[in-house]
């Protein structure tokens, strides 16, 4: 079972453990047999670090139809750390603190047609779409903003199906049983 920790930042940081860094109440960090002769060994948490870059950009509606064209979005570097050496993950985020949010980029339902997972290795940059129509939204362009991370709620998945999610509504994922990865 792996141990998680999760850390954002936006002028703020989170973290959180899912599970003991060790097994028996030997010493820090020792994973084996109590009062066994070999060498200890330290468990290193799975880690995520979720760094959105604001661009400062508010929505505008620059074509008359009332939807904002122009500074929809904010870059989100995802950064992961795991000591199994998974490098290929599936990465998404849900709206979940607002009515109406924006679900197209869960990895889970989606929205309507849409229903994007972005493909993530361990330190990527998911830059934001030029175009707030849901249409601009693929596999590697966001639609997400900085100002909505308190709103958000996320889901990692390794190569092997396991998920984890964290942020504002873990619950919306609880039918596909991920691990939770507290805030």
């Amino acid at each position: 079972m792996r141990n998680i920790a999760f850390i954002a930042l936006v002028g703020m940081s989170f973290i959180a453990c899912s599970g003991d860094d060790k097994t028996d109440s030997g010493e820090s960090g020792d994973t084996d047999t109590i009062g066994d002769d070999d060498d200890d060994t330290t468990t290193t948490p799975l880690s995520v670090v979720i760094d959105w870059t604001d661009d400062g950009e508010v929505p505008t509606d620059t074509d008359g139809d009332t939807l904002p064209d122009i500074g929809c979005g904010d870059s989100v570097t995802v950064t992961i750390t795991d000591p199994l050496g998974e490098t290929s993950w599936s990465f998404g985020m849900a709206e979940t603190g607002s009515t109406n949010g924006w679900t197209g980029e869960d990895c889970y339902q989606g929205y309507l047609t849409y229903n994007f997972c972005h493909s993530v290795g361990v330190a990527d940059t998911i830059p934001e779409t030029t175009d707030c129509s849901a249409n601009s939204v693929a596999d590697g362009v966001t639609l997400m903003d900085a100002a909505k991370d308190p709103f958000l709620t996320y889901y990692l998945e390794d190569s092997l199906g396991t998920c984890f999610t964290w942020g504002e509504d873990i619950t919306y994922y609880g039918p596909v049983n991920c691990t939770e990865m507290a805030r």
